[in-house]
This record gives structure tokens, sequence and C-alpha cells, in this order.
């Protein structure tokens, strides 16, 4: 274990103040969840990551989906993100966090690529929360709604997962 020789203390209500150095080097941000675990006499933090243990199943649905579409598809969430070594552009990244399914034309997908994407954006909700989103890209729109039918299947099986 790295000492930091930050040193916080708590107040009255048994809040911590996680220093600002320490959520940029872990990319916390507000809203992000918290998990806690005690070895011996330590406290250790660590960004809890929803989709974690599902991360072998999304690959899965992803992979299927691609297969399923002759298409790119992509799942926007930090965790598949990392894991899958991709910098997607911030302000593409904020379009995915949407509620509800997008289409999109002519978008900046990757970071340091000037290269545009059309497709759709279609998020995994849960009891109103976010959770990730699939991303089908495509060169020409083509698809109807009823043909997106596998994207919703796999955003509802995602949620009750989160419910396990």
């Amino acid at each position: 274990m790295k000492a930091t020789g930050i040193v916080r203390r708590l107040d009255d209500l048994g809040r911590l103040v996680i220093p600002k150095e320490i959520r940029k080097l872990h990319h916390l941000k507000e809203g992000d969840s918290i998990e806690f675990f005690v070895e011996s006499d330590q406290i250790i933090i660590k960004k809890y990551e929803v989709l974690s243990k599902h991360l072998e199943n999304l690959n899965m649905m992803v992979d299927a989906l691609e297969d399923m579409y002759q298409e790119s598809v992509l799942f926007i969430q930090d965790e598949w993100l990392k894991y899958h070594d991709l910098s997607i552009d911030p302000s593409f990244c904020e379009k995915a966090k949407s509620h509800h399914i997008t289409m999109f034309e002519d978008a900046l997908l990757y970071e340091d690529d000037d290269h545009t994407y059309n497709g759709v954006i279609y998020p995994v909700i849960l009891f109103g929360d976010w959770f990730g989103s699939f991303v089908l890209l495509f060169e020409r729109h083509r698809y109807k709604e009823e043909d997106l039918r596998p994207f919703e299947a796999y955003s509802e099986l995602l949620s009750r997962q989160q419910l396990r």
C-alpha cells in the first residue's frame, strides 16, 4: 500500500472528503458509488463498478450484436471502455448517457480521430439510473424500431442482473 501523505478529519456526521488529487487519479466523480472493505485494522475504499460482475456477459452480448448486425457495437460505460482500451470523446459519452433511444449522425466518437459516425444509442436504465449504453454504428440508417429489439432484450437482461 502506498502512502499519500494526505490526512483528513471526519466531520461530526462521519463524512470524509476524498482529496481532489485522488478523485482525479482514480476517475471518481459526483454520483459514483464507493465500496468499503475492512482488512484487520485497515479500511479500504474502492470505486464500485456496477457492471463489473457482468463484464464477461456484456462482452458476449456486444459480440452477439456485432455478429447479428454485421456492424460495430460498443458499450459506453467507464469499466467496459477501460477494459477495451477505448478513448471515447467526452461529448459523445455525455450524449450516450441519455435515458432514451437516440439516433445520431456525423458524431465524433473517438478522441484524436476526425472520422464521424452514424448510429443509435440504446441505454440500460434501472430504477431511473443510467448504467451504460449499447451503441450500434452504421454507414447508412436502415434499421426500423423493430430491428432493434435485440438491444432492448439485452438492456432488460442487464437491468435484471443488477437486481440480483
